[in-house]
């Protein structure tokens, strides 16, 4: 029995109201998804980050292998907030958390470019502006994080750093730089925690 106009005008409807429902439904997995995984990515960003402070010199021991050599340059740190203003200006409020990820060849480069709190290296700089000027810094000594800050201040706050090289840290963030459609294949500090636990060497780090 042959369709008739009228029926295949209901067969068009009856898979538009299919791929409607199945795009909702999948919709849904995805927030459910998504919100999973950010519960999971943030208690493994705490935990990355504690593991990196807490190895923080065997960066910096061999800083010239990882800012020289492109496979262990491209490591992705992606677990700290280097930076993030907010404040109340004119009744109007406004923040700035950004997604941060930077290649651990800019941070280390940034570190070296004075991105420090008396030599020891930041890894947090706040700066919250409403009626003056409050900052507060996270840095790294003797492998254990440390916080400095001051209340509101009118006049020159002394934790300020210089526009310029706040420049450069925003400009090092590759979140900022480039909209990446699928960061899950970026090679994360896990490499480094299996060279340390001398699952790989450095040599097999660097080729992939």
């Amino acid at each position: 029995m042959s369709l008739g106009l009228n029926d295949y005008r209901q067969r068009y409807a009856d898979i538009y109201q299919k791929i409607q429902t199945a795009e909702q439904e999948l919709r849904h997995e995805l927030v459910a998804t998504e919100k999973e995984f950010n519960k999971l990515y943030q208690r493994q960003q705490e935990v990355d980050k504690r593991w990196f402070v807490a190895n923080l010199d065997f960066f910096l021991k061999y800083k010239k292998h990882f800012t020289s050599d492109f496979g262990l340059s491209q490591i992705i740190v992606d677990f700290l907030t280097l930076y993030h203003t907010a404040g109340l200006c004119g009744g109007a409020g406004f923040g700035s958390e950004l997604d941060i990820k930077i290649t651990i060849k800019d941070l280390l480069t940034l570190w070296n470019d004075g991105f420090t709190y008396k030599g020891y290296p930041i890894i947090g700089y706040e700066k919250y502006i409403h009626d003056g000027i409050k900052i507060k810094i996270t840095y790294v000594k003797n492998c254990r994080i440390e916080v400095v800050s001051t209340d509101y201040l009118r006049t020159k706050n002394p934790l300020e750093l210089p526009k310029e090289l706040m420049e450069k840290v925003r400009k090092a963030n590759l979140a900022f730089k480039y909209q990446y459609q699928n960061w899950q294949t970026y090679k994360t500090i896990d490499v480094i925690r299996n060279v340390l636990n001398k699952k790989e060497t450095c040599y097999e780090v660097a080729k992939k």
